[in-house]
Protein backbone atom coordinates (compact mmCIF):
# COMPACT_ATOMS: atom_id res chain seq x y z
CA UNK A 1 0.00 0.00 0.00
CA UNK A 2 2.95 2.49 0.91
CA UNK A 3 4.50 1.44 -2.19
CA UNK A 4 1.83 2.71 -4.01
CA UNK A 5 1.54 5.96 -2.63
CA UNK A 6 5.10 6.83 -3.21
CA UNK A 7 5.07 5.67 -6.56
CA UNK A 8 2.26 8.12 -7.11
CA UNK A 9 3.88 10.48 -5.68
CA UNK A 10 6.64 10.31 -7.49
CA UNK A 11 4.22 10.51 -10.77
CA UNK A 12 3.09 13.34 -9.53
CA UNK A 13 5.93 15.30 -9.58
CA UNK A 14 5.92 15.74 -13.01
CA UNK A 15 2.58 14.65 -13.93
CA UNK A 16 2.56 14.92 -17.80
CA UNK A 17 5.53 12.74 -17.86
CA UNK A 18 6.07 9.67 -18.30
CA UNK A 19 8.05 7.48 -15.77
CA UNK A 20 9.74 4.01 -16.68
CA UNK A 21 9.46 1.32 -13.56
CA UNK A 22 13.23 1.66 -13.52
CA UNK A 23 13.17 5.54 -13.12
CA UNK A 24 10.24 5.41 -10.13
CA UNK A 25 11.80 2.24 -8.62
CA UNK A 26 15.18 4.21 -8.53
CA UNK A 27 13.73 7.16 -6.99
CA UNK A 28 11.54 4.95 -4.13
CA UNK A 29 14.54 2.76 -3.59
CA UNK A 30 12.50 -0.17 -4.03
CA UNK A 31 12.77 -3.17 -6.64
CA UNK A 32 11.31 -3.20 -10.36
CA UNK A 33 9.29 -6.55 -10.00
CA UNK A 34 7.33 -5.57 -6.76
CA UNK A 35 6.86 -1.84 -8.10
CA UNK A 36 5.65 -3.23 -11.60
CA UNK A 37 2.82 -4.97 -10.04
CA UNK A 38 2.10 -2.27 -7.49
CA UNK A 39 1.79 0.17 -10.73
CA UNK A 40 0.23 -2.41 -12.79
CA UNK A 41 -2.98 -2.30 -9.80
CA UNK A 42 -2.95 1.66 -10.13
CA UNK A 43 -3.44 1.29 -13.90
CA UNK A 44 -6.19 -0.94 -13.90
CA UNK A 45 -7.92 1.44 -10.85
CA UNK A 46 -7.30 4.19 -12.94
CA UNK A 47 -5.20 6.78 -10.91
CA UNK A 48 -2.21 5.92 -13.87
CA UNK A 49 -2.14 5.33 -17.22
CA UNK A 50 0.51 3.21 -19.07
CA UNK A 51 1.84 4.23 -22.34
CA UNK A 52 3.71 1.94 -24.34
CA UNK A 53 6.99 2.28 -26.85
CA UNK A 54 9.80 4.82 -26.73
CA UNK A 55 9.34 7.03 -24.21
CA UNK A 56 6.37 4.99 -22.39
CA UNK A 57 6.66 4.51 -18.89
CA UNK A 58 3.29 5.08 -16.75
CA UNK A 59 1.76 8.72 -16.14
CA UNK A 60 -0.76 10.27 -13.45
CA UNK A 61 -3.75 9.68 -15.36
CA UNK A 62 -6.16 11.77 -12.08
CA UNK A 63 -7.00 15.32 -10.76
CA UNK A 64 -4.63 14.88 -7.27
CA UNK A 65 -7.07 17.84 -5.69
CA UNK A 66 -10.33 15.67 -6.52
CA UNK A 67 -8.76 12.04 -5.84
CA UNK A 68 -9.82 11.05 -2.25
CA UNK A 69 -7.26 8.76 -0.22
CA UNK A 70 -9.44 7.13 1.08
CA UNK A 71 -10.13 4.74 -2.46
CA UNK A 72 -6.42 4.60 -3.04
CA UNK A 73 -5.75 3.02 0.14
CA UNK A 74 -8.53 0.61 -0.62
CA UNK A 75 -7.41 -0.24 -4.13
CA UNK A 76 -3.92 -1.14 -2.72
CA UNK A 77 -4.52 -2.99 0.55
CA UNK A 78 -8.12 -4.32 0.31
CA UNK A 79 -11.29 -3.22 2.20
CA UNK A 80 -10.47 -0.53 4.97
CA UNK A 81 -12.11 -2.13 8.28
CA UNK A 82 -10.99 -2.25 12.13
CA UNK A 83 -10.86 -5.61 13.65
CA UNK A 84 -10.43 -5.11 16.84
CA UNK A 85 -8.90 -7.42 18.81
CA UNK A 86 -8.56 -10.67 17.86
CA UNK A 87 -7.59 -12.86 20.61
CA UNK A 88 -9.80 -15.77 21.41
CA UNK A 89 -10.07 -14.76 25.13
CA UNK A 90 -11.81 -11.30 24.07
CA UNK A 91 -14.36 -12.70 21.67
CA UNK A 92 -17.57 -11.72 22.24
CA UNK A 93 -16.35 -9.61 25.51
CA UNK A 94 -15.57 -5.82 26.50
CA UNK A 95 -11.82 -5.14 24.97
CA UNK A 96 -10.05 -1.81 26.06
CA UNK A 97 -7.26 -2.56 23.48
CA UNK A 98 -9.82 -4.21 21.09
CA UNK A 99 -11.89 -0.20 21.97
CA UNK A 100 -8.83 1.16 21.50
CA UNK A 101 -7.94 0.29 18.19
CA UNK A 102 -11.17 0.58 16.07
CA UNK A 103 -11.60 4.00 17.38
CA UNK A 104 -7.90 4.67 16.24
CA UNK A 105 -8.91 3.19 12.89
CA UNK A 106 -11.89 5.55 12.44
CA UNK A 107 -9.64 8.40 13.25
CA UNK A 108 -7.49 7.32 10.20
CA UNK A 109 -10.53 6.54 8.20
CA UNK A 110 -12.11 9.79 8.66
CA UNK A 111 -8.56 11.62 7.90
CA UNK A 112 -7.71 9.57 4.76
CA UNK A 113 -11.52 10.83 3.60
CA UNK A 114 -10.73 14.06 4.32
CA UNK A 115 -7.24 14.46 2.57
CA UNK A 116 -6.59 13.85 -1.29
CA UNK A 117 -4.04 12.90 -3.33
CA UNK A 118 -3.04 16.52 -3.71
CA UNK A 119 -2.63 16.93 -0.07
CA UNK A 120 -0.25 13.50 -0.10
CA UNK A 121 1.78 15.26 -2.95
CA UNK A 122 2.50 18.38 -1.02
CA UNK A 123 3.99 16.38 1.97
CA UNK A 124 5.69 14.41 -1.09
CA UNK A 125 7.47 17.03 -2.66
CA UNK A 126 7.64 20.02 -0.14
CA UNK A 127 7.72 17.94 2.93
CA UNK A 128 4.33 19.76 3.98
CA UNK A 129 3.44 19.17 7.94
CA UNK A 130 0.71 16.34 8.24
CA UNK A 131 -1.46 16.64 11.39
CA UNK A 132 -4.07 14.12 12.38
CA UNK A 133 -6.07 14.82 15.99
CA UNK A 134 -7.49 12.01 18.09
CA UNK A 135 -9.29 13.05 21.08
CA UNK A 136 -8.65 10.13 23.22
CA UNK A 137 -11.32 9.02 26.13
CA UNK A 138 -10.46 6.48 28.52
CA UNK A 139 -14.15 5.67 30.37
CA UNK A 140 -12.01 3.55 33.00
CA UNK A 141 -9.95 6.24 33.92
CA UNK A 142 -12.63 8.84 33.53
CA UNK A 143 -9.87 11.80 31.58
CA UNK A 144 -9.65 12.91 28.14
CA UNK A 145 -6.17 13.12 27.03
CA UNK A 146 -4.45 10.87 30.03
CA UNK A 147 -0.69 11.48 30.35
CA UNK A 148 1.21 9.20 29.44
CA UNK A 149 4.88 10.25 30.69
CA UNK A 150 5.71 8.72 33.35
CA UNK A 151 5.69 5.34 31.40
CA UNK A 152 9.23 4.11 29.84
Amino acid sequence: MLLGLHALGELAKEPDECLTTQQVAAAIGTSEPHLSKVLQRLNKGGLVKSVRGPGGGYRLNCVPSETPLYPIFELLGGPFESRGCRLDGCRGKKCFIGDMMDELSRAFFRYLESRTLADFTSYYIHGTDVSIEISVITPSLGQKHPGFGHIN
